[in-house]
């Protein structure tokens, strides 16, 4: 999740659980999204936002006029303009968060993926992405990973592939990688 992000690159390192609960706190009307009016009285102590600040403005600026809890579990902020998607319910998030990382985790241990072996595949992916896009297909996938096509890859794969082009985001996948060889936060 974004928000997890955040927090990560600023030192902290929050549980799920934790980052649900943010939400959760931010959700005043329990509508499962964390509209633009309910974050700004978080962030500024109750206040209203400025008059100004109204919803063709945040479209403008954020893109979507609230948060999907959906969109968070699997990595995309905000709701675009694509068909409305079916919000989850915070023990369905934290539901689909749990099983993310135990496919993360069976797939870093069945690919004997070690903090070493992630630094080399963030190597590799550095020399195979000339176009400096930040993104790579599935073939790319294993061949930075030095892994085998496999259903189990490709359940990995997809579960970054949040919107089913095809890419992911491979700074996000190193990370979520490197959660689970045991590295510190600096490695």
């Amino acid at each position: 999740a974004e928000i997890k992000h955040v927090l990560l690159s600023i030192g902290e390192r929050p549980t799920d659980e934790e980052v649900d609960e943010m939400i959760r706190m931010a959700d005043k009307n329990g509508d499962g999204q964390v509209a633009f009016d309910e974050f700004y009285r978080m962030i500024t102590g109750g206040r209203d936002p400025p008059a100004g600040l109204g919803s063709a403005v945040r479209q403008s600026i954020m893109g979507a006029e609230s948060i999907n809890l959906e969109g968070l579990a699997n990595g995309v902020v905000g709701s675009s303009k694509k068909a409305p998607q079916k919000l989850l319910s915070g023990p369905d998030v934290v539901k689909a968060r749990k099983d993310k990382r135990k496919a993360l985790d069976e797939f870093a241990r069945d690919n004997f993926l070690k903090l070493e072996s992630i630094k080399l595949a963030h190597r590799r992916f550095q020399r195979v992405d000339k176009k400096k896009s930040g993104v790579m297909d599935y073939t790319e996938f294993c061949e930075v990973l030095q892994v085998e096509p496999s259903v189990q890859c490709e359940a990995v794969f997809k579960m970054y592939d949040n919107n089913n082009s095809g890419l992911i985001d491979a700074k996000e996948l190193m990370i979520a990688l490197n959660n689970f060889t045991g590295a510190s936060k600096d490695d």
